[in-house]
């Protein structure tokens, strides 16, 4: 009897964990990331403070942010840098399981010890002490909730132009922390030469979204061959304030050595949980010969895209091709559908300083028809119906057998 009400124990609670490990895919809050930063800040342990002018500094960082605290010694005596986060009083036996703390240190030659105020510390005003002296030595560490902020990205971010030639690059700004406005777009170039062309100098982004724009570098026949540097600066007139990205330009001469890249088409349009493909060509100009690299990118992120082959030889005069396929976004039982809408796919072609990129267009619609074959019904919640209604089941048979 014993055994089998430990075997009925035994089944009820597999059933049930098997009901949450389905179930907590879609129950489990999901958290933002807040932007992080890295902060260096030095103390000097001379007791009964820290540091001999400006004593106990208040500390203040913000949530995310990785700290290195930069520690030596004043005095000549044994100190130790804790964070009281769970403000008990900064035991020892915290030390470093819940508090952040340093080793002892003893020398005047600074030593780094690095945490990170990660996301499970509240905001908030908390103490840092040294361990071996407290309760003197003891100064403010406040933790500040991160500020809504955008950033700025290009891709791809280095390229290589003819002479008389354009190439372009997609800008995306991103929101981080919940932000959430319009953000003007310029760009300039050092030294100048290269002429450059937003598809849209303004856009908007929602909060935890992403906008982009399509930045066309144009070469004038006139410009020297070199490097050059494209700065483009996104502004809001908001405290987020500006913020920049780099795009490196390589400016060749056409009686050089070189490739170019073409996708044919140039534009996809493939429905939710399906793929497409789309040929990538390289030829060569100008006697050029040696193997090229390629890779894939996808912005807003959501669809995988693959090249086969990953890399070409391409031959003097000659040309060579790869296959681009887009997919969704994960495969397996917790897989989820990709977004429907537009997303822009940039392959990049490298050989050596030589960088050479073509933009595909990515329309992603409505899932596909069901075959006439296959079943329309939603297997998963039915599967998870059905595992809820074994739990239950077991459940009542191993209480009923408890009374008898």
């Amino acid at each position: 009897m014993r055994r089998r009400n430990l075997a009925g124990i035994i089944v009820c609670m597999t059933l049930v964990l098997g009901l949450l490990v389905y179930l907590a895919p879609s129950t489990l809050p999901f958290i933002t990331p807040a932007k992080a930063t890295s902060k260096t800040i030095s103390l000097i342990g001379y007791y009964p403070n820290w540091n001999i002018s400006n004593p106990n500094p208040t500390i203040y960082v913000t949530q995310g942010d990785t700290v290195t605290m930069m520690l030596s010694n004043g005095d000549s005596a044994p100190h130790q840098f804790l964070v009281d986060f769970d403000r008990d009083g900064g035991e020892s036996t915290d030390c470093p399981s819940t508090d952040p703390c340093s080793a002892t240190f003893h020398t005047s030659t600074p030593i780094p010890y690095t945490f990170t105020v990660g996301p499970t510390i509240q905001p908030g005003t908390y103490n840092y002490i040294c361990v071996i002296h407290y309760p003197s030595m003891v100064g403010k560490f406040v933790v500040q909730s991160p500020s809504p902020d955008f950033g700025v990205t290009s891709n791809p971010s280095s390229v290589s132009i003819l002479q008389g030639s354009n190439a372009n690059s997609t800008i995306t700004v991103s929101s981080i922390n919940n932000f959430a406005g319009t953000i003007t777009l310029s760009a300039s170039s050092s030294p100048a030469g290269p002429m450059t062309n937003f598809s849209t100098n303004t856009v908007t982004v929602s909060s935890g979204m992403t906008a982009s724009s399509k930045l066309t570098i144009s070469i004038p026949q006139s410009t020297s061959p070199g490097s050059y540097s494209i700065t483009v600066t996104g502004t809001n007139g908001s405290a987020s304030g500006t913020h920049t990205t780099s795009i490196s330009v390589s400016v060749v001469s056409p009686s050089s050595p070189n490739f170019t890249i073409n996708s044919s088409p140039t534009s996809l349009t493939v429905a939710q949980g399906s793929s497409g493909t789309i040929s990538i060509t390289l030829t060569s100009v100008n006697s050029f010969s040696g193997t090229i690299s390629l890779s894939a990118a996808v912005l807003p992120s959501g669809p995988l895209a693959s090249l086969n082959p990953s890399s070409v030889t391409l031959k003097s005069g000659g040309s060579a091709s790869s296959t681009l396929t887009v997919s969704k976004a994960a495969s397996g039982y917790y897989s989820t559908s990709v977004a429907q809408g537009n997303y822009a796919v940039n392959v990049t072609a490298s050989s050596g300083s030589l960088s050479h990129s073509t933009p595909v267009s990515l329309t992603v619609g409505s899932t596909s028809p069901v075959p006439p074959s296959a079943s329309s019904l939603p297997l998963l919640p039915i599967a998870g119906g059905v595992i809820a209604l074994i739990a239950v089941i077991g459940t009542a048979i191993f209480l009923r057998r408890r009374k008898h």
